[in-house]
């Protein structure tokens, strides 16, 4: 199943235009959230760099540890060991499961979008393109990107939960 849904989107779906702005997604994911974080910092600088800070903390977490995942799972990457996959950029050294990436977009699109509901659609959007880019360039299963939302999802939950617990415990500011 995760094998012919990989095949679905990686060469089912192939075209043109997603051929010329998955690779785009893919490398330069991170400038997809960034558009939609800037103008929270000209209205809100204070609480913006909080979240922030929070966010980075929800990157720190999720990025290590799906790396650790990654090694206790060692699952090959599709590009590595199946045959007719168009690899639209490089394939990796390192295993497949979780995506990194998809753990990284969702840990900060949940974590910010708790803080900024209204940004919440946007951000999640951005998350499932970059999550989805990965499939189609060639470099993920889908249980990958699925696994990599839950374990961001994941992580963001516990930097909520820290923060909400640390605000009340030392009564700072919330936000």
């Amino acid at each position: 199943m995760d094998t012919s849904l990989f095949f679905l989107i990686n060469k089912g779906l192939q075209n043109s235009f997603l051929d010329l702005i998955m690779p785009l997604l893919t490398e330069r994911a991170y400038m997809l959230l960034v558009l939609i974080v800037i103008p929270v910092f000209s209205k809100e600088r204070r609480k913006g760099l909080q979240v922030l800070g929070l966010c980075l903390l929800s990157f720190a977490i999720a990025d290590p540890s799906a790396t650790i995942l990654k090694h206790l799972f060692e699952r090959p990457r599709p590009c590595h060991i199946l045959e007719d996959v168009r690899l639209l950029v490089g394939c990796g050294r390192s295993f497949s499961f979780p995506s990194n990436h998809a753990v990284n977009a969702f840990a900060v699109a949940a974590t910010f979008s708790h803080f900024y509901r209204k940004a919440a659609l946007p951000m999640f959007f951005c998350a499932v393109l970059i999550a989805f880019s990965r499939i189609y360039v060639g470099v993920h299963y889908p249980s990958d990107v699925i696994a990599g939302a839950i374990w961001g999802g994941a992580a963001a939950g516990l930097v909520i939960l820290l923060h909400k617990w640390f605000s009340k415990r030392f009564k700072t500011n919330k936000l």
